[in-house]
């Protein structure tokens, strides 16, 4: 919980010098995020093997601040669930397996609108990078559910990142679809020899407490 708190500590600060730095602009949108979609992973750890998709959402809170009339930054702190299905192999003998994690992941993107005017559907394109704080890992069978351990000597660490891009529409003003892809670009395991990097495609949508108003 400590560890927790010093990184959320870390996010609040972000967030202020992100605000206070671009309140010249003064176009500052804010409201919920929510997505779901399906996971894979580059995966391998001792019998487990041979990754399938399953599916897992995302729910949170997502801030714009224009850095011009067609540019803006996003930040967003979500609470994400991506899991994968695996084969675990011994001799003869394969059984299925779910792996996850929970995680509080926050991407930090560039986005751009197309054609950003009076009209109510505007195109835009975004990526960025992800900040991920592993809360809960586990993997789980037919008989029983383990939770792995996280940070320190742990199986799994605390942080790990990725990258991601999308693209999508405007809808109104105020609400935002968008089809995006994140790839892991860090090893969740601490080990050096198993492997654990999340792929993830999904669909996700905002809702804005504002309209968003052309310059």
């Amino acid at each position: 919980m400590g560890k927790f708190c010093v990184f959320l500590r870390k996010g609040i600060f972000f967030f202020s010098i992100f605000f206070i730095t671009t309140s010249s602009y003064g176009q500052f949108y804010h409201g919920i995020e929510l997505g779901s979609g399906i996971t894979n992973a580059d995966f391998m750890l001792d019998t487990s093997r041979e990754p399938s998709s399953a599916f897992g959402f995302s729910l949170g809170y997502a801030a714009e601040r224009d850095l011009s009339e067609s540019v803006y930054m996003k930040v967003a702190v979500l609470v994400t669930k991506r899991s994968f299905n695996a084969n675990n192999i011994r001799g003869i003998n394969t059984t299925q397996e779910k792996w996850g994690v929970n995680v509080i992941e926050i991407p930090l993107n560039l986005g751009y609108y197309l054609n950003f005017n009076n009209r109510n559907f505007q195109f835009f394109v975004e990526g960025g990078l992800n900040i991920d704080y592993n809360m809960r890992a586990f993997v789980k069978n037919d008989n029983e559910t383990i939770t792995l351990d996280i940070g320190g000597e742990g199986s799994v660490n605390r942080i790990s990142t990725g990258v991601n891009v999308g693209a999508g529409l405007l809808f109104s003003k105020r609400i935002k679809v968008r089809l995006q892809y994140y790839n892991g670009l860090t090893n969740i395991l601490n080990t050096d020899d198993d492997q654990w990097k999340n792929k993830a495609f999904g669909i996700s949508l905002n809702y804005f407490l504002k309209k968003r108003e052309p310059y």
